[in-house]
């Protein structure tokens, strides 16, 4: 896959490849908010002299590490494809492109069934532009 300019038939493709990535890629990071999330309110109760299980302690910190291990595999993956990652929880996957002399992106957002927008490198989501003005 290319790493630089993708042609939106290129971009297409690696989406094929990175689609499922993106989405466990989501599913991971909810999980691994919500392991930090019970290991805050345990620990905020430790410090208010409740008793917090060590055992919990030591499991949600073992599976924070493993979804953490998880998450770097799944960006690994999809960067190595080439994508830019620019929201988890939106799922938006950019790709690098130039559209006539422009330094652009097309764009994907999880859930889209396919490439169908495109936008200047110097904008974001909100400069999103239909294929047909590309």
């Amino acid at each position: 896959m290319p790493q630089g300019n993708f042609t939106l038939d290129e971009a297409r493709a690696a989406l094929r490849l990175i689609r499922g990535a993106v989405g466990d890629l989501q599913r991971t990071q909810a999980a691994l908010r919500a392991v930090k999330d019970e290991l805050n309110a345990l620990n905020r109760r430790h410090l208010n002299n409740g008793v917090v299980g060590d055992r919990r302690l030591r499991e949600l910190n073992l599976q924070q590490r493993r979804l953490g291990e998880e998450a770097r595999r799944l960006i690994g993956s999809i960067t190595g494809a080439g994508a830019e990652i620019k929201g988890i929880d939106d799922g938006l996957i950019d790709f690098p492109t130039t559209i006539n002399g422009t330094l652009a992106y097309w764009c994907w957002r999880a859930g889209e069934e396919d490439i169908a927008w495109w936008h200047p490198r110097t904008t974001g989501f909100s400069g999103r532009r239909p294929l047909a003005e590309a």
